[in-house]
């Protein structure tokens, strides 16, 4: 069993160090878990999934795609505050991650605020003209999905 001294525990809490790292998880052992949570994912255990996804946060915070795929599960299941938090986490970490930002136009376009997702889209858009990445095109796909929404009501 790992033990984990207060300095190590302080260097997490600040930032510094990640869980797995702390109790010497493996690459390996990482991709095993992020296998579980695609298997809960699949097979429509979505509690479990939203668990497994939720210990991977925990474990590697340096890692968007599990705060992105739980917020996609959050937002599918109607639970918008929750996935705000999550959203919220990642854009304290880094205002400027595009993933986060259309994270977000999503959610404010489901509660009906769309100038402010237009907002956010826009400055998805303007880092990734092109929509070369996978936010920019799920930037320019949310667009036109909110742009029927005010068109068709």
């Amino acid at each position: 069993m790992t033990t984990i001294n207060d300095k190590q525990l302080d260097a997490y809490v600040a930032g510094k160090t990640e869980l797995k790292d702390l109790i010497g998880l493996s690459s390996t052992d990482l991709e095993q878990l992020k296998g579980r949570a695609q298997f809960f994912l699949d097979g429509s255990h979505k509690e479990r999934a939203l668990i497994m996804l939720e210990m991977l946060e925990e474990l590697d915070r340096t890692d968007s795609a599990p705060s992105l795929l739980a917020i996609e599960l959050l937002l599918e299941q109607g639970n918008s505050d929750a996935a705000e938090e999550k959203i919220e986490a990642l854009l304290a970490r880094d205002p400027s991650d595009t993933d986060a930002l259309v994270a977000k136009a999503q959610l404010l376009v489901g509660i009906g605020q769309m100038v402010p997702a237009a907002e956010l889209l826009e400055r998805v858009v303007a880092k990734d003209p092109d929509a070369g990445s996978d936010a920019g095109k799920r930037a320019v796909a949310l667009a036109a999905h909110a742009h029927d929404l005010f068109e068709n009501g």
